[in-house]
């Protein structure tokens, strides 16, 4: 998953905040707004298995659904959402409150996504329809608590004690203290294009088992003239009764605009993780994506995607996936 504010050519052709998410939020009034969007996509998906032979599946349906509403008061602030996948019925996404201590500090009490990963958590915010990783993720997604946030000049940071890191579904954690608590921490350097991140996270008990779970998240972007450049690397160790499952994937990507409308992204991926079951050895993942967007008007952009994949000590030989998605927000 990945959780940082992208924007894409036109629609947000300049990128590149790296914040909070990004909607355009419609304004109430002075204390209310709405923002959301509607996600759908048509895809083609190739699986080559060598000697077992190919399958393949196509899709054409509604990606994701999301509305959210912002209460905002003098020094307190409220976000709920509503929020759906094509698999998943709705559910409540976010459910939080943010008291202002002092100008740069915040204490945030509810339901919230991870600090963790470069990559965007909401598709109107990628820059690409697929993640880096195709295994499972380390990057983890939503989970209740408390966090401290600071924000000053160049530097930013934030600490947050949860139910746990890694839930059972991407919406929500455990919702259980009894096998343990789960901690984030990150810390972030900016200055002019440039940007700098590390966090860590640690799962005293992972979606309800006995398994601890320990994340390292480091990522950096700057711009060449008009082009964005990033890299990511995760590493992630498992611990369980059975012994140990380590894992990792990396990311390299450049995003360069081609007018005032069209953007293109170019990102090579790798990683390997033991706790996928495929045979003898460590199975491990090469990726590389193309991920021309346009801009149709400031609400409504389409992306598209071709990616590849090739396989090590793994049930597949290479994937191949082709993609198109259109994105309206407001």
């Amino acid at each position: 998953m990945t959780k940082q504010s992208f924007r894409l050519a036109g629609w947000a052709s300049a990128l590149l905040a790296l914040a909070a998410t990004a909607q355009a939020e419609v304004k109430l009034n002075d204390n209310f707004s709405v923002s959301g969007y509607i996600s759908g996509s048509a895809s083609y998906t190739e699986w080559d298995a060598g000697a077992a032979g190919t399958t393949d599946d196509s899709f054409m349906d509604v990606d994701a659904v999301k509305l959210q509403g912002t209460a905002s008061f003098e020094k307190v602030k409220g976000t709920v959402s509503l929020h759906t996948f094509t698999s998943h019925d709705p559910v409540v996404l976010d459910a939080y409150a943010t008291y202002t201590i002092d100008s740069g500090t915040t204490v945030t009490v509810g339901k919230f996504l991870s600090y963790l990963g470069y990559e965007a958590f909401d598709y109107p915010n990628m820059l690409q329809i697929s993640y880096a990783n195709n295994f499972s993720g380390f990057i983890p997604a939503y989970h209740s608590g408390v966090k401290l946030d600071y924000s000053g000049e160049g530097i930013s940071g934030g600490f947050a004690v949860l139910d746990s890191v890694y839930g059972p579904t991407y919406y929500k954690g455990d919702g259980d203290l009894d096998n343990g608590a789960g901690f984030e921490a990150y810390l972030k350097f900016s200055k002019g294009d440039s940007s700098l991140f590390a966090g860590v996270a640690y799962d005293d008990g992972v979606a309800g088992t006995n398994n601890n779970q320990t994340t390292f998240d480091l990522w950096a972007q700057t711009k060449a003239g008009s082009v964005t450049l990033a890299a990511e690397y995760c590493y992630s160790k498992l611990d369980t009764a059975a012994g140990n499952a380590d894992g990792y994937f990396w990311l390299l990507l450049a995003m360069a605009p081609l007018n005032d409308k069209w953007t293109v992204t170019g990102r090579i991926s790798g990683g390997e993780n033991e706790a996928v079951a495929s045979g003898p050895g460590t199975p491990s993942f090469f990726k590389a994506t193309i991920s021309p967007a346009v801009a149709l008007t400031d609400n409504l952009g389409v992306l598209f995607e071709y990616s590849h994949i090739s396989y090590d000590r793994h049930s597949l030989d290479k994937e191949t996936f082709v993609g198109a998605q259109f994105i309206f927000k407001f």
